[in-house]
């Protein structure tokens, strides 16, 4: 709540910063030490990039956001995937430098101090934060106003997290509780006694529903004239994804229902340059000579077009035209009836097609058009949008993001068929998941998930 443990979260992240150059420099010391040449130039830079690298994909996985109030083990996972991608930033480093001095084995000391050194320094500053909390720094006294479920699990949540530094001093609410163990203080109309009478308070958290707002105005003016911090849990956050956001805007107070990293320019440019130059590259070096094998396969086996192309829905509800290699006889319910196992209507080579994913090729063009995305949710056809939206809560939200050639739902193995309703909701869950966390590292993760499900078979792949 207060900057204090802002300050802390700045303080962690030298401390590591620290740790990573720690690290790094008993690496060198220790190959120069054995023999190896010397190559300062290469060092430095090569330090310069493993700090840039920790920072960015520690700023990835939010690392440093409340960083002091999250549990130990929560914590270690984080770093392991920050010292995960450390041993991919230098093995690709050490690759295009091409010395001698440089081996795997360097690779591997490096990596293996970071495991030791950096949950030690963890498991230190936690005890130390809660030492000093406990013994040194004066706990922040906190009166909430409201003994509701709200209130309650606010006081659970402090209780939990001693490294926070709060004590609850008591409740304010308009009906006795005899669960507040004698914490019970008065009623939200008895605020400016309760102030007088404990001095001592820091912070007022109100915790009330919406419909006991009409005493709010009592409580603000109580905490100006005692000089004490107010903060205000409002009773909607329930409605919130734990992605949400709060902003200003014209000097008005906002909060955003969920965060999309993807609202803002400079990550939407990354993910379309990506899409653009990964749509470029498949099409010259793969598609350039599989499409002509495939649409020989097509024509030889059955008549037709080699190319589907159907209305989907696409970002903002918007239709755009979705192109696939023709997979099935050509029929009349191509726009209204989803594939089924052991469909009739598919061909011997549409089959393949399916299993393989290469009847999806196509829509590289689609991307290369800005149409789709690389990844993103599937576009369905219209038919189904429309009947899904009536069915499956929260359903339009995924179309706020770019139709995708993969997705999140889709290596989770929510693809194909959708039999049920309740298939499709966790189809959606996954979906808006992706759109509350995108980064351009989930975005490679899902592509080789997408490759690794492809060579080992999917269930649901037909």
């Amino acid at each position: 709540m207060p900057s204090f443990h802002n300050r802390i979260d700045t303080l962690i992240l030298w401390a590591d910063l620290f740790i990573v150059s720690i690290c790094f420099f008993l690496t060198v010391l220790v190959f120069k030490l054995a023999g190896s040449p010397v190559y300062l130039a290469l060092d430095i830079l090569l330090w310069g990039f493993l700090l840039v690298g920790w920072f960015f994909t520690a700023k990835n996985y939010d690392l440093y956001v409340e960083a002091s109030r999250r549990g130990l083990i929560n914590d270690l996972f984080k770093i392991g995937k920050n010292i995960a991608f450390q041993g991919v930033f230098i093995s690709l480093f050490l690759f295009l430098a091409k010395q001698p001095g440089y081996s795997r084995r360097f690779v591997a000391v490096y990596i293996l101090l970071l495991c030791v050194l950096i949950p030690l320094q963890k498991i230190f500053y936690k005890k130390v934060l809660v030492f000093l909390i406990d013994k040194r720094i004066k706990k922040r006294r906190v009166l909430i106003i409201g003994a509701g479920n709200v209130g309650m699990n606010f006081r659970k949540a402090l209780n939990e997290n001693p490294q926070l530094g709060y004590h609850v001093v008591g409740f304010l609410d308009d009906t006795h509780k005899a669960s507040l163990n004698g914490q019970y203080l008065g009623k939200i109309e008895d605020v400016e006694e309760v102030l007088n009478r404990y001095e001592d308070i820091d912070e007022i958290v109100v915790a009330l529903p919406n419909s006991a707002s009409k005493g709010l105005k009592t409580i603000i003016n109580a905490a100006q004239q005692e000089a004490v911090r107010l903060r205000i849990i409002p009773d909607y956050f329930h409605y919130f994804s734990s992605k949400y956001g709060i902003s200003m805007f014209e000097g008005l107070p906002m909060i955003t229902l969920r965060r999309e990293p993807l609202e803002e320019f400079h990550w939407r440019v990354v993910k379309r340059l990506f899409d653009t130059v990964f749509s470029i590259l498949v099409l010259v070096f793969i598609c350039s000579w599989l499409f002509p094998i495939i649409a020989i396969l097509i024509k030889l086996e059955s008549k037709g077009p080699v190319f589907f192309t159907q209305l989907r829905t696409g970002r903002n509800k918007i239709p755009f035209k979705c192109i696939k290699f023709r997979s099935m006889q050509v029929n009349d319910d191509a726009n209204s009836k989803q594939a089924q196992k052991n469909d009739s209507r598919l061909t011997r080579v549409g089959k393949f097609l399916r299993k393989s994913n290469l009847d999806e090729f196509p829509q590289f063009i689609n991307v290369l058009f800005g149409e789709m995305s690389i990844v993103g949710p599937r576009p369905h056809m219209i038919k189904h949008t429309e009947e899904y939206a009536q069915l499956v809560d929260r359903y339009l939200v995924r179309h706020l993001l770019k139709a995708g050639i993969t997705g999140w739902a889709q290596v989770n193995g929510h693809r194909g068929e959708t039999r049920h309703p309740r298939e499709m909701l966790a189809r959606v869950e996954h979906d808006v998941w992706y759109l509350e966390n995108w980064s351009l590292i989930f975005d490679i993760k899902i592509i080789f998930l997408t490759v690794w499900n492809t060579i080992k078979g999917e269930q649901k792949a037909y």
